[in-house]
């Protein structure tokens, strides 16, 4: 408990003192995007996710004489991630909406970033899926697992604050019902990341973009593959596809609006 403890101060005081620098870095660079009010604010805040995690997570690693394999494996997959998200963030085509409107545009022979996102997303979720499973089954699953992950997050991140709330309540189920502990440091380094830039986020001052939400999803999925128990992972295949399938088919915002809890918590804080 005390090295998760560690690991979360530290991701509050290091995000604490390079987040002001990452907003005026993003602000004098004119990279801007109008949110659902129509106000032009930064995008791509969650390249203070990549940087900080990457840093953190290395040097607490080698600290903690944890498995640097695994810890290389889950950089890696962070840093492509942020870089294809980061491109999305820039170049992305707005007029595409959802999953199903980029895959279609893939197998149409058209590239989009989406798709882009997609095929890095598969790549990656394959890679670390072979080093860690034991059988071909398990490499399936897993794949399915981190891929979904991957765009979870995204799925949430229509409203101020709404991605990382949406983060906090998953990685706490997750560290819940989590069979094996030895890497729960990871998510205890985001959690201090987040819980510091989620006040910037939450009145609307800025967006993490798919850079944000593409690296904390990826990082749910790695984490899920590596310390949940078979039936744990069948529970959240079943929950993220369910999930994805609503997301094509109805508002989220709608269905969050409708609940009085859900709508209560989207909107604590604003």
């Amino acid at each position: 408990m005390s090295e998760n403890i560690l690991c979360l101060m530290i991701g509050m005081v290091f995000t604490y003192i390079t987040i002001k620098k990452f907003y005026i870095m993003l602000k004098d660079n004119n990279c801007v995007a109008k949110n659902f009010e129509n106000k032009k604010i930064p995008i791509g805040m969650g390249l203070v996710f990549v940087f900080n995690q990457t840093i953190i997570t290395i040097l607490l690693s080698i600290i903690l004489k944890k498995n640097l394999i695994i810890t290389f494996l889950y950089v890696i997959t962070i840093l492509f991630m942020g870089l294809i998200g980061f491109i999305d963030d820039i170049i992305g085509e707005k007029y595409i909406k959802g999953f199903k409107g980029h895959i279609t545009y893939l197998l149409k022979g058209k590239l989009t970033t989406g798709g882009l996102k997609a095929i890095t997303g598969f790549i990656c979720a394959t890679f670390v899926s072979i080093l860690i499973s034991k059988s071909f089954f398990d490499i399936g699953i897993n794949i399915l697992i981190i891929g979904l992950f991957t765009n979870i997050i995204n799925l949430f991140d229509l409203r101020p604050g709404r991605a990382s709330k949406a983060y906090i309540l998953i990685m706490l189920s997750l560290l819940i019902l989590s069979k094996y502990h030895f890497w729960d440091y990871i998510l205890y380094i985001t959690l201090g990341i987040i819980l510091v830039y989620l006040p910037l986020d939450i009145k609307g001052k800025t967006m993490m973009g798919d850079i944000g939400s593409n690296t904390l999803g990826i990082g749910l999925g790695v984490f899920s593959v590596l310390s949940l128990s078979f039936k744990t992972k069948i529970f959240y295949l079943i929950l993220l596809l369910t999930l994805h399938i609503i997301s094509e088919v109805y508002s989220f915002t709608n269905i969050i609006k409708k609940n009085k809890l859900l709508n209560y918590l989207d909107n604590l804080g604003r």
